[in-house]
């Protein structure tokens, strides 16, 4: 159950705008009052607050490096266009950095989840729970778009109740039923959705559950925005983490990376494994119909932005980005595209070679082998211009013909000839 001392999070107040150095005292006053609650750790670090457009930081503290200097109570500069900048977690300057972007949350209970998020980070390998990237791209099909949103309906409704009784039971069961139904239809899907869940789903869980932000994740379960492959476990890692903490308080110092969170609610409420029966008894409650008709139709949509995408970056003339890039993405809109690729609308890669900002969508092989962006109709230019996208080549690089289709290729210039 959620600690009472944290009920100082409801003072909080809205705040139109933050400056960066507001939002440093204030990141450090949360994981001052978090006080290691969560995890038994002190989530503290030093923090870069970053302009994405502008590259400029503010930190917390000096740098090991001479890159920052003094401005009053931080530290300033300007951050490497060679390094990519998110919500993460860093090491530069010699350094392992907590790093937030501009603009932040205009509501101080949503920079507090961030806040906290973004500092778990910092203490995961500690807790043994770093584990591999996993792609989900069931949970973009439409089974899998289906029922996860009737199991995310059923986790609301246990939710919005309190206490742990029968009712609370009945819709725990109903989301179990849904979920584990989704993982009998896609072989991989349940390691794959756990490894998700024990990332960013307790890092989110972590900062749900210490500012007391129930109510986001319920918001979140309702809306169900598509797509979810790479942003579900934002909101199912917390919905379960949040349910166990009423039934098994301390679950969460148990867990490693074997752990799925969703079989120890299971067993926490002790219900017994369900059949394909009892996930269609919980569809007719959820609204089971009229999401079938929405996601029906939902799917011919997605169709036929799949075939853009195959033509655009598979069969179409395009410029290929070589192995051993970086990238800076939007997880909540990128979609993971089993047999095709993960697909960004929008993304900055980084490498040797330079730097590439597509702005109208760009294609990554799931084996990192290599990226695509429609091919530019001048290659000679500088910067290089694209359907959407800029390309500023690092000296010694150029762009040579790939094949016959016209697609073209990031070298050296002495890979060229």
């Amino acid at each position: 159950m959620l600690t009472s001392a944290l009920c100082l999070w409801a003072q909080f107040s809205q705040a139109q705008d933050i400056t960066p150095q507001r939002a440093i005292q204030e990141a450090k006053r949360v994981w001052v009052e978090e006080g290691g609650r969560v995890w038994g750790r002190n989530l503290a670090g030093p923090l870069l607050i970053v302009d994405p457009k502008t590259r400029h930081v503010w930190a917390s503290e000096s740098d090991g490096a001479g890159f920052l200097k003094k401005q009053g109570d931080v530290y300033t500069g300007v951050y490497p266009e060679s390094e990519v900048v998110a919500n993460t977690v860093v090491r530069w300057g010699g350094k392992d950095w907590i790093m937030v972007l501009l603009p932040l949350p205009s509501d101080e209970k949503e920079r507090a989840v961030l806040f906290i998020h973004e500092a778990w980070h910092r203490v995961q390998g500690d807790l043994n729970l770093n584990v591999p990237e996993a792609f989900n791209s069931h949970l973009d099909t439409i089974n899998g778009r289906y029922w996860l949103q009737l199991e995310w309906r059923a986790l609301a409704k246990a939710l919005e109740l309190a206490g742990d009784g029968k009712e609370r039971q009945s819709w725990i069961a109903a989301a179990i039923a849904c979920r584990r139904h989704r993982q009998s239809l896609f072989p991989q899907a349940a390691d794959e959705e756990k490894r998700l869940e024990l990332g960013e789903g307790l890092a989110e869980y972590t900062g749900i559950r210490a500012v007391g932000a129930k109510e986001f994740i319920i918001k979140d379960l309702k809306k169900a925005a598509h797509p979810f492959a790479r942003s579900f476990a934002y909101t199912s890692g917390p919905a379960y983490g949040l349910l166990l903490d009423d039934k098994a308080p301390g679950w969460n110092l148990g867990v490693n990376q074997d752990t799925d969170i969703s079989v120890l609610l299971q067993k926490a409420y002790k219900i017994p494994a369900p059949a394909k029966a009892d996930a269609e008894a919980a569809a007719a409650k959820l609204g089971g119909a009229e999401l079938r008709i929405r996601e029906t139709a939902a799917e011919r949509k997605r169709n036929k932005h799949l075939v853009e995408i195959i033509e655009s970056y598979l069969d179409g003339p395009v410029l290929i980005i070589p192995q051993g890039f970086r990238i800076q993405f939007n997880p909540s809109n990128t979609e993971n595209i089993e047999g095709v690729g993960v697909y960004h609308p929008t993304a900055t890669y980084l490498g040797d070679w330079g730097r590439l900002e597509a702005v109208k969508g760009s294609l990554r092989s799931q084996d990192w082998s290599e990226a695509r962006v429609v091919a530019p109709a001048d290659t000679t230019a500088r910067p290089i211009l694209g359907p959407g996208w800029i390309l500023d080549l690092t000296p010694g690089w150029t762009i040579a013909t790939a094949d016959s289709n016209g697609s073209f290729k990031i070298v050296r210039e002495i890979e060229k000839h």
